[in-house]
């Protein structure tokens, strides 16, 4: 999933998201609520967590207006308010779940499933978890595999966590700061290093889905579809 989260504590924010990617989510992260504002408006996410108490914009602003516009998606809200008073606004303005901070990444995770699988049991109708990227080759979304005419294709761990942050943004640029930052948690990994791995992605790969759009990154886009 992708995941936007609005986090002003940096080594909250960094646990959270650590631990998220770890998951498999793609995660946006943001330390001030006008930020949020910004790309709200061009960006959607399949789930939203946001402090309360954040820099120029507070989270319960950015809840309304994130609710207003994607009312369906699921929003959690963590704060070390304990006050009803907050909590009952937080819920007014549309968040599904309230989380007091400190909490368990445990507990954090069991409230993300839980509340998607509700979000996907009460989306009509159910989408197909079956995405076709050209007449050969399909990508399982439950799975997260690749197939080539009904065969896994075999990746190593870095090769295949690579295929998913193309499929999970096709038609997006990838530049080499969000490969890093999904693929190696934003550690040090050098351009070369990065388009090594792009490079032997693209070797194994039987048709061109994954292009270098030289000076701005990678993206991959459907092949040919009968």
């Amino acid at each position: 999933m992708k995941i936007l989260l609005l986090e002003d504590e940096f080594m909250l924010a960094r646990s959270i998201r650590t631990y998220l990617l770890s998951r498999g989510h793609l995660v946006d992260h943001y330390d001030n609520g006008q930020e949020v504002l910004d790309v709200i408006e061009s960006k959607m996410h399949d789930f939203y967590i946001l402090d309360i108490n954040t820099p120029l914009v507070g989270g319960l602003e950015c809840l309304k207006a994130i609710a207003q516009r994607y009312p369906d998606v699921p929003k959690i809200v963590i704060s070390a308010y304990h006050d009803i008073d907050y909590i009952s606004d937080a819920f007014d303005l549309g968040c599904s779940d309230y989380l007091k901070k400190p909490f368990n990444l445990k507990e954090l995770d069991i409230r993300i499933q839980r509340l998607s699988a509700q979000s996907q049991q009460n989306a009509e109708p159910a989408s197909d978890p079956v995405i076709r990227l050209s007449d050969r080759y399909t990508f399982n979304k439950e799975t997260n595999l690749l197939y080539y005419d009904d065969t896994v294709q075999k990746f190593t761990k870095r090769e295949h966590a690579l295929i998913v942050l193309f499929v999970s943004n096709l038609g997006q640029v990838m530049t080499d700061e969000s490969i890093r930052s999904f693929i190696w948690d934003g550690e040090d990994a050098e351009a070369s290093t990065i388009r090594s791995l792009v490079n032997r992605v693209r070797q194994k790969l039987k048709e061109e889905l994954i292009e270098n759009m030289r000076g701005f990154g990678y993206i991959m886009k459907k092949g040919d579809l009968g």
